[in-house]
């Protein structure tokens, strides 16, 4: 059932971004958001899809969508080798999936010091709400987070984030 969508992430383009130049990830460490942008959103103003959404034609984006047609949400964090630090998701609005991929062995999720295995394994829960970390891996560990973010329900005409062709641009 997964096994395009690991490709995918597997075969990303991995490359650094603004934010992974002012903050501390090592070396080979990513989190990209592949949906679309949410950091300017105001009310009255549209969600328009990331450069990465873009440039990435927005397979993934679209693929999630298939593999998860009932879930609501707008931004799709895709990560490689992304240390995880105990936080709570400030932007994020409701309830999250997460699903991990990969060679790796450990990496489990922990919520509220309940460990997870994600592996190939979807699991909800409220990221803005319940502390979470993940624990030291070995290997290439990937995950995916579907989040609605916060800045969704300012958008009062948009009961649902659009389906994006890869004709837009930003």
């Amino acid at each position: 059932m997964f096994e395009t969508l690991e490709d995918m992430l597997i075969n990303y383009d991995w490359k650094p971004n603004k934010q992974q130049c002012t903050t501390n990830m090592r070396k080979g460490q990513y989190s990209i958001n592949v949906g679309l942008t949410c950091h300017w959103a105001k009310e009255g103003k549209p969600m328009l899809p990331t450069r990465a959404m873009i440039a990435n034609n927005a397979e993934i984006y679209n693929e999630c969508k298939k593999l998860f047609p009932d879930l609501m949400f707008d931004c799709i964090m895709i990560n490689k080798n992304f240390e995880c630090p105990p936080h709570k998701d400030k932007n994020n609005e409701g309830d999250s999936v997460i699903i991990g991929f990969g060679d790796y062995s450990g990496g489990e999720l922990c919520i509220e010091n309940e460990v997870h295995d994600i592996y190939w394994t979807p699991l909800m829960f409220n990221g803005s709400q319940k502390l979470h970390w993940v624990l030291p891996w070995e290997g290439d560990r990937y995950s995916i987070v579907l989040c609605k973010s916060k800045f969704m329900s300012m958008i009062k005409s948009a009961l649902q984030p659009p389906v994006f062709s890869g004709e837009q641009t930003q």
